[in-house]
């Protein structure tokens, strides 16, 4: 069905079989290095026999076998919507949702960002959960299945062990509406310190989001402090990749004959990023980098871009205001900004896509006006130094609603009301509707509530996104609607500063120790 190399096909006589479940497409969930990484993990394990499933792929990609056939069904999740896909996969397999109704069946567990953030909303959906770094998962579930007599000795073989997490055990003790205290253990994040096993693309498809690229991972974490992503959190402590450790996957890059996509929260951030690129030259490979730091764009990386033909970069100014920036952590000044979009036209870039956001704290009518002034200074610069390179490019403004995201600075503020949201990205775009070679696009609004409600909801919320999965999503605001509860609990309203917050049995600054994964760069 799929034009594909790399897949593993292993006899899954004598092994732990898991079901590795991206809920969404297969274009979606190829594109996704932490899916490429567990692929690794799970087969690269003698005892484990892996294979995959996407929402288009209802049977597995390398059998044909059916969910029900696996011992093990681990979901890889990265966002919050993707809970609902996860739901309809159960449904349509006729596995029962509910953990309790499920006794004897097949073991259902998640990892992924979107768990490792938030997994409260489906934690009566899921024997066990993994939060953090998944590299040591294969041993740790291998070791404990095949010691164990039954489903409760294997639970009790898991437990303890970093970044395992047993809704079962650990539980919320409700006073009202609202949280009182979590019964049972503390879970720990996983980490994988030092860290010198970087992921990379493992199977090889034109099926994807980077079609022709092999993806390698760079670093991990962030080193700076935006209030609104969670990256510095759930992926701390910031861990470039060992140049020295990156050469074989160099080397396996070019034997696929791809370009090669350099993954990691900024390509600039890497310390040894001149090295790197030496390698990389050495090598003759062209690069295809992702979104870039604002501010810290070098000369040895815009030269190197420029021999690579990168066409496109992604920016992320973030907001208009330098002072509403300053406050959301982004230390970055409009002449900076505009010194950087001067650099890159310059050295070859012909289209620019920059990030922008409404509804931040503090947040005024005004900042929408900056945002327009930015983008049509931005637009002047461009147009007025490419017309040195004999053609003009595009500007592309992507607008969406910030989602106050659990392990954020900005958990406990409340949405912005969608109807507000979208007053104010309507100001936007109107603003730049006249301005020739820029194109705007954006997020309905009604997608940031639907995505903050499952983001910080609770065990109770499971009812709602069952009821979600099972209908359309054009019917998903009347469900809303007729929903016992009030869905604005979870979504616009600001939480206390004392509140007991759904994810607040566990710090991402507890963190476990796995032995496995490493190396930093010191």
């Amino acid at each position: 069905m799929w034009d594909e190399t790399g897949a593993i096909r292993k006899d899954p006589g004598g092994r732990l079989n898991i079901a590795l479940v991206y809920p969404n497409t297969y274009w979606v969930g190829m594109s996704n290095l932490g899916l490429h990484a567990m692929y690794r993990v799970f087969n690269g394990h003698p005892s484990i026999a892996c294979e995959r499933f996407f929402t288009d792929s209802p049977r597995s990609v390398e059998s044909s076998r059916s969910l029900q056939d696996f011992h093990i069904i681990a979901f890889s999740v990265s966002y919050e919507l993707d809970w609902i896909n996860m739901i309809r996969i159960l449904l349509d397999n006729r596995i029962p949702v509910r953990r309790e109704e499920r006794r004897g069946g097949p073991i259902v567990m998640a990892g992924g960002a979107a768990a490792t953030i938030n997994p409260e909303p489906v934690a009566e959906a899921l024997d066990f959960c993994f939060l953090g770094e998944g590299e040591p998962l294969g041993d740790a579930l291998a070791n404990a299945f095949f010691a164990s007599d039954g489903y409760q000795e294997f639970l009790d073989r898991l437990a303890g062990v970093p970044g395992i997490y047993l809704p079962e055990r650990t539980c919320p003790v409700y006073e009202g509406e609202r949280i009182r205290e979590f019964a049972g253990p503390r879970p720990v994040i996983s980490v994988v310190r030092p860290f010198d096993n970087p992921g990379h693309s493992v199977i090889l498809t034109d099926k994807t989001v980077f079609q022709d690229m092999f993806l390698t991972e760079i670093a991990r974490g962030c080193p700076f402090n935006c209030k609104f992503c969670t990256a510095r959190e759930i992926y701390s402590p910031f861990r470039p990749v060992d140049v020295d450790r990156l050469l074989p996957v160099l080397d396996r890059a070019v034997s696929s004959g791809r370009k090669l996509g350099l993954v990691s929260t900024s390509l600039n951030n890497h310390p040894r990023l001149p090295r790197l690129l030496e390698e990389i030259d050495a090598r003759g490979l062209k690069i295809a980098p992702p979104s870039l730091r604002l501010g810290m764009i070098s000369g040895e990386l815009l030269a190197y871009m420029k021999a690579s033909k990168v066409n496109e970069v992604t920016l992320a100014p973030e907001v208009g205001s330098d002072t509403l920036r300053a406050a959301l952590g982004k230390q970055v000044s409009r002449e900076a900004i505009l010194e950087d979009v001067i650099s890159l036209v310059r050295n070859g870039i012909r289209d620019i896509k920059l990030y922008f956001m409404v509804g931040l704290p503090g947040e005024e009518q005004e900042d929408m006006d900056a945002a327009i002034d930015l983008v049509k200074r931005i637009r002047q610069t461009f147009i007025q130094v490419s017309r040195g390179n004999r053609r003009i490019g595009r500007v592309s403004v992507s607008i969406n609603t910030m989602i106050p995201k659990p392990h954020s600075r900005y958990e406990r503020a409340a949405l912005l009301e969608p109807g507000k949201a979208k007053n104010r990205i309507k100001k936007i775009v109107k603003g730049l509707q006249s301005q020739s070679n820029v194109t705007v696009s954006f997020e309905g609004p009604k997608w940031a509530y639907i995505q903050t409600l499952i983001a910080r909801g609770d065990r109770r919320v499971l009812d709602l996104l069952t009821e979600m999965a099972a209908r359309d999503p054009s019917k998903w605001q009347e469900v809303l609607r007729n929903w016992p509860r009030n869905p604005d609990y979870y979504a616009l309203r600001e939480h206390g500063p004392d509140e007991i917050l759904p994810w607040s049995f566990y710090s991402l600054f507890e963190r476990g120790r796995c032995p496995d994964g490493g190396g930093e760069v010191t």
